[in-house]
């Protein structure tokens, strides 16, 4: 509810269409982009989380700025199923993912981008959820499979 509850405040202070076309975006996968250690070793399974997070990216917003962007395209803030690295496969919309650090991580990270007036746009998957076969009891809030449609050509799982 504090995650819903926040992405509605967050919303309100939403710029216009037209001065979102005077921003220039610069996107990344948070996973992917810096973690808070500084490390820059290569992941070793790129199929599974590599360690990027919300105050690794704090670290780099001058990087962002000085490059000339005013906005940052982050992905995904939910919570994922197993091997969700890139945001894209929702568990829990409720939750923050854990890998890429707290609620309150996020929030900071949002506050420095303000600070720097580089607008944040979170990336949001409403069209499907991550991958549990036709057993949605591990998806909040929809986990029922009323909640889907009926798929009658999909394979029998």
């Amino acid at each position: 509810v504090t995650l819903v509850l926040f992405a509605l405040v967050a919303f309100s202070f939403a710029g216009t269409t037209e001065e979102w076309k005077e921003r220039i975006i610069y996107q990344f996968l948070t996973d992917r982009f810096a973690n808070s250690e500084g490390s820059t070793a290569p992941c070793n399974n790129l199929s599974d989380y590599c360690g990027g997070n919300y105050q690794g990216a704090i670290q780099h917003l001058d990087y962002i700025q000085e490059m000339g962007f005013t906005a940052v395209w982050i992905s995904p803030i939910v919570l994922n199923t197993p091997n969700g690295y890139h945001g894209y496969w929702a568990q829990n919309w409720y939750e923050v993912n854990p890998y890429f650090g707290t609620a309150d991580d996020l929030h900071q990270f949002i506050e420095e981008c303000h600070n720097r007036d580089i607008w944040v746009m979170i990336d949001v998957v409403a069209n499907h959820v991550g991958p549990v076969g036709y057993d949605y009891s591990s998806i909040v809030p929809f986990n029922q499979s009323s909640h889907y449609h009926n798929c009658n050509s999909c394979p029998v799982q």
